[in-house]
């Protein structure tokens, strides 16, 4: 049981990490689609989760380096510990999705001229799958390493940032994409699928 807790830890960690080494190389290509898109805002809201990708990759490389790996979790460690596996791999999972629906898919906000709205594979059940893959990350290390520090730190940075990120983002899309972005978000849920009766 104890090198299956291991196990979780070391997977949520690189799952942690392959996000951040994703995100780190989407910021390339947003530097080459600044230049032949038609907008790209930068204002405040549009740049308040920059840091994050940076802080997930500290955060985990500290979870992973403070970890006493010789104590025995208690049950409740063991639960949440399968809690946050779980999470790490609905992350991972609706990430690589995520990124084979919209192949072009960059960091940051911005339009291009002969973008379209993506509306298969997850994002044809949220609009916003990437940044629930932020949160299922976060919160996967959160619970596996039993660590309320970060819990706080998702709950009071990571989550009202990328709200406030998304409505920016979505304030731009109806700007540009208008009656047929507003129909997409009558149709998709944010963060959630919409309950269809």
């Amino acid at each position: 049981m104890l090198l299956a807790y291991h196990i979780a830890l070391l997977v949520v960690v690189i799952t942690a990490l392959i996000r951040v080494s994703v995100s780190v190389a989407l910021k390339f290509r947003l530097a080459r689609y600044s230049v032949q898109a038609v907008a790209v805002p930068r204002t405040w809201r549009d740049l308040c989760t920059a840091p994050e990708p940076f802080l997930l990759g500290a955060v985990a490389l500290w979870l992973l380096f403070s970890h006493d790996f010789s104590a025995q979790p208690s049950a409740a460690v063991l639960g949440l510990g399968s809690l946050g596996l779980a999470l790490s791999l609905a992350a991972a999972g609706l990430m690589l999705a995520s990124v084979w629906a919209f192949p072009s898919v960059s960091t940051g906000h911005y339009v291009l001229t002969d973008q379209k709205i993506i509306s298969t594979g997850p994002y044809a059940r949220v609009r916003h799958p990437l940044y629930l893959a932020a949160f299922l990350v976060w919160f996967s290390l959160a619970f596996t390493f039993s660590n309320m520090t970060v819990l706080l730190v998702a709950v009071l940075y990571v989550v009202p940032g990328y709200l406030i990120y998304i409505r920016a983002e979505e304030e731009m899309m109806l700007l540009h994409f208008g009656d047929a972005y507003a129909t997409y978000c009558a149709r998709v849920g944010m963060l959630f699928p919409r309950i269809r009766k």
